[in-house]
């Protein structure tokens, strides 16, 4: 992942920029202005294991809604990597997301969601935004999605959580376009692999069970979410089963209008 992924129109004839952080760094303001800070935390790997298909929590969600910034300030960029999907045993907790820096009273904070294990995962939390949302926890199934305008959807035992943010675009102090639900997966089928879709933007990956001896692999967690379960039933046991991984966090400051 690049470091920072470009200054990307917001409207308005593009003259404010929307500017996306994938990796952890010292940010400094481009430009002096008004921005708005969201944070979102990674989300939690699924489960891969015959005795059952849990599945990650989300990253939580945490937003400034408006902080002056000048080019002679510099902030400090954490972004939490996503938990691994387990193989054949437990997954892993996704990693915290924050920023601390010039003007900022408390470092804005989004916990990463916790791993699928012999339970779903919770959900992570967020503190010192103006406003801090708990992610959608996982299931024994599909993953849980991130909570843009409140708690986040949890995945359940049938289908993954979908996001709150669809429709519409990012930018000047707002989040759009996030995915939908993905169901489970489960297909008695001689095939060899057998695959649950891949979560969209901040929602969770769909999870899948086996009827034949086969390999099964849950669906990833887009950003922020959690990856899928990938488990058994009493009838047969796979041939061998990965939890999908949770998706990586996510920085977005965005310029708002004076």
């Amino acid at each position: 992942m690049s470091t920072l992924s470009g200054l990307i129109s917001a409207g308005g004839g593009g003259a404010l920029p929307q500017i996306t952080l994938t990796q952890s760094q010292t940010f400094v303001p481009p430009q002096d202005g008004n921005v708005c800070i969201h944070v979102i935390g990674a989300g939690g790997g699924g489960k891969g294991d015959n005795a059952g298909a849990d599945s990650g929590g989300a990253g939580g969600y945490c937003k400034k809604n408006s902080l002056a910034v000048t080019t002679g300030g510099s902030f400090t960029v954490v972004v939490g990597a996503g938990g691994a999907g387990g193989n054949d045993g437990n997954g892993s907790a996704g990693g915290n997301s924050t920023v601390a820096g010039t003007g900022l009273s408390a470092t804005l904070t989004a916990n990463g969601g916790a791993a699928g294990t012999s339970s779903q995962g919770s959900g992570g939390t967020a503190s010192n935004g103006d406003v801090n949302n708990t992610g959608g926890a996982g299931n024994t199934g599909g993953g849980g999605a991130v909570g843009i305008y409140g708690t986040g959807n949890a995945g359940s035992a049938e289908s993954a959580g979908k996001s709150d943010a669809q429709g519409g675009t990012s930018g000047f102090g707002h989040i759009g376009g996030g995915g939908t639900r993905q169901n489970f997966r489960q297909w008695e089928s001689t095939g060899l692999s057998i695959d649950a879709p891949d979560g969209g933007f901040l929602a969770g990956g769909a999870a899948t069970s086996q009827l034949k001896n086969a390999y099964y692999f849950g669906g990833n967690g887009g950003i922020g979410a959690g990856g899928g379960g990938a488990g058994g039933n009493s009838t047969a046991a796979a041939a061998a089963a990965f939890g999908g991984d949770g998706g990586d966090g996510i920085v977005l400051i965005q310029y708002l209008p004076s």
